[in-house]
């Protein structure tokens, strides 16, 4: 059986243990080396263990909140910037920490789009048209583009086709306003001074050309106020994009503002007429069609 050696150097300068080692049976050297072995392994970890442990428990205490009343701190102890810095610090862990909130999704207000030049009336009811509108008390005109204002004390309408606007007047004096849809580039409203010649309830409007991809055919078209050849205001219920150039050269409007513009201009409907046109006795309201 071979004897285990263990060299001088391996073994601690104690004269007791050095001479145990040398000198004692096999086994039991062996025995005391790996106990000798331990215990100098412990030595050597226990210190770490404890800086560890140290370690974290001084992250604890970063962490948690001191275990201190307010009331059991002076007011004096404690800066007032330091406490609004503090409080800072703390909402900022909180907005960090916070999940980021999601932007509701907001309807728009159906068919009412900008510019806007004063309060609206009522907003849009997006499951009844008849019952839109983007009608608005025009408090400032400053928008609109200046024009000769007409010398007179009767109802005119003014259309403000560079601001897609048109303004109810009595006199000088705008009472009511609405967002319309004129029309678009190749087919453009016409631009002058007229008056409303003709009125129809209700009627079916056709036009445009199926070969250039314009045709159209549109029933029940509602409120219609004829002003010069085939150009009037009438009501809309085929797009919501008021504001912005549309048609094929009428004004757009939404059912609810053509009716009451057909309420309030000349001449004054008589209620059964199919198509009623204006005379002497009962005139067509003043309309000024401008850039």
């Amino acid at each position: 059986m071979r004897r285990l050696s263990i060299p001088e150097f391996a073994i601690p300068d104690f004269s007791v243990l050095r001479l145990i080692c040398i000198h004692s049976h096999p086994a039991l050297r062996t025995f005391l080396v790996s106990t000798l072995c331990g215990l100098i392994l412990f030595g050597a970890w226990a210190p770490v263990g404890r800086a560890q442990a140290s370690s974290f428990a001084g992250e604890d205490k970063d962490v948690a909140a001191p275990d201190v009343a307010a009331s059991d701190v002076a007011a004096s102890d404690v800066a007032a910037s330091d406490l609004a810095a503090l409080g800072a610090a703390a909402t900022d862990r909180t907005a960090a920490n916070s999940p980021t909130p999601r932007k509701a999704f907001l309807f728009p207000p159906l068919p009412f789009t900008a510019p806007l030049v004063g309060p609206v009336i009522k907003k849009g009811f997006p499951d009844d048209i008849d019952r839109w509108t983007t009608a608005f008390i025009p408090r400032n005109l400053d928008k609109l583009t200046p024009i000769e204002m007409p010398d007179t004390d009767e109802r005119w309408i003014r259309v403000d086709l560079s601001e897609q606007t048109v303004v109810a007047y009595e006199g000088d004096r705008p009472i009511r306003a609405f967002i319309i849809s004129s029309g678009l580039p190749g087919t453009p409203t016409v631009t002058g001074t007229f008056h409303i010649r003709t009125k129809v309830r209700e009627q079916t409007m056709t036009g445009g050309s199926r070969a250039l991809g314009n045709y159209y055919y549109l029933t029940n078209v509602e409120w219609v106020q004829y002003f010069y050849a085939d150009y009037s205001f009438h009501g809309t219920y085929w797009h919501q994009k008021f504001g912005q150039p549309m048609s094929h050269g009428c004004l757009n409007m939404t059912n609810a503002d053509a009716k009451w513009l057909f309420e309030w201009a000349g001449p004054e409907w008589d209620g059964k007429t199919k198509w009623y046109a204006g005379s002497e006795d009962n005139p067509g309201t003043l309309v000024i069609v401008h850039e």
